[in-house]
Parts: C-alpha cells; structure tokens; sequence
C-alpha cells in the first residue's frame, strides 16, 4: 500500500466515523416544540424531548375530545371525535415536515425545531 492510498484510507475512516458518531452517538436536540392548535388558535405548547414523558393530553376540538400521547421525544393522537381517524392512523412523529391533523375537529399537532434524527427527507 503506498503513502497516496494511506491517507485515502485515514480520511475515508475519519469520514465513516464522523457519520456514525452523528448518526448514532449525538445527543438530541433539545429545542424541539410540541404545539398543539385547535380551530386556528395554539392552545398547548410541550417541550418535545422529556425524559421519562409518559402523558396524554385531551384537546377539546369543535367536534370533541382528541387525546394526544406525548412520550419520550415523540407525539401521536390515540382517539378522536372525527368520523375517519385519520389522525390516529398517522401515528407517532417527531418530525416537523410531518404534522399530525384532524381536519373535522379542527385539531393540528405540529413540532417545531430540529427532529430527533437530524434527517429532513424521509
């Protein structure tokens, strides 16, 4: 192996590393929100990363009560007052390119900042 090929090889290692340790070792972003918006109006405001969070919220939407389950850096909605259940079958996120809406009961969950993995296409 020459010179030339050591050093391609220390920098394609220092590559692989930095991307692990930024994949998988890099704390979470802290500043994340969990805003929760009924007919227009932001009504609840979470932090998204809690350690230990184990809590459902109910909204009172126009229509009903939505339960939102916050745990652990993540959201979804569990139940709904609307007829098609869409928002429950969202499922969790943390993501703020994907928001989590209740069009009927007019209840929006969205989160604000970074998400936990750092990725913005998914």
């Amino acid at each position: 192996m020459r010179r030339g090929d050591k050093v391609i090889a220390l920098i394609l290692t220092a590559v692989v590393l930095a991307g692990i340790y930024m994949y998988f070792l890099r704390p979470p972003a802290t500043e994340a929100l969990i805003v929760i918006n009924v007919d227009g109006e932001d009504l609840y405001t979470f932090t998204l990363y809690q350690k230990g969070r184990d809590e459902i919220i109910e909204v009172e939407g126009v229509l009903g009560i939505t339960k939102v389950h916050l745990q652990d850096g993540r959201v979804r909605v569990i139940e709904s007052a609307c007829p098609d259940k869409i928002c429950v079958h969202t499922g969790w996120t943390n993501n703020p390119a994907k928001p989590i809406a209740c069009l009927p009961n007019r209840v929006v969950v969205k989160v604000f900042g970074q998400p936990e993995d750092g990725v913005d296409l998914q």
